[in-house]
């Protein structure tokens, strides 16, 4: 497994910490099909069982874009001990690609885009390739949260692969 962060941290130049881009990329062997891993990532419903920090999911729609294109809109809670951030986002699953790609529409994110990239190696066993950039709108806010919502996307990937051995059986 690689991880790679690039952010400023608070205890820089806290105007620069809005200016700055997390980049978070994780890239990582699992031991599960493709398509099993692809409509985990898929269900955003169940993601407060089992990732970290998601305390809610609300389902706003569900709809197949395609044949093999299913976008969802959701509002998303996460937070840690006192601090709780709620924003909506798009989903868009397309199986042809093999890629899911996650935006926020609101909140306060000035932005959020994730891609989740499912490259099969073998029969049973997919490379994972996540990214995700992010920005607060607020300097504060970027200040406070910057480093937890960098920590819950770093431990994402490892909740996945948790979750599909528990669901597809240990490979």
């Amino acid at each position: 497994m690689s991880i790679g962060i690039d952010a400023v941290t608070a205890r820089r130049r806290i105007p620069s910490v809005s200016a700055s881009t997390p980049r978070i990329r994780i890239t990582k062997r699992i031991g599960h099909r493709w398509d099993d891993l692809f409509n985990l990532v898929l269900d955003v419903e169940s993601y407060p069982a089992f990732v970290p920090h998601c305390r809610q999911v609300r389902l706003l729609s569900r709809r197949a874009e395609s044949s093999t294109s299913t976008v969802i809109v959701s509002r998303m809670t996460v937070g840690l001990a006192a601090l709780e951030v709620s924003y909506a986002n798009r989903t868009n699953g397309d199986v042809a690609t093999r890629t899911i790609e996650v935006e926020a529409i609101d909140g306060p994110l000035r932005y959020l885009r994730a891609v989740w990239r499912f490259n099969p190696d073998g029969d049973d066993r997919t490379e994972i390739d996540f990214s995700v950039d992010f920005e607060f709108s607020n300097v504060i806010m970027a200040a406070v949260a910057s480093r937890v919502f960098s920590s819950m996307f770093g431990e994402m990937v490892d909740a996945f692969e948790r979750r599909s051995d528990r669901l597809f059986g240990r490979r």
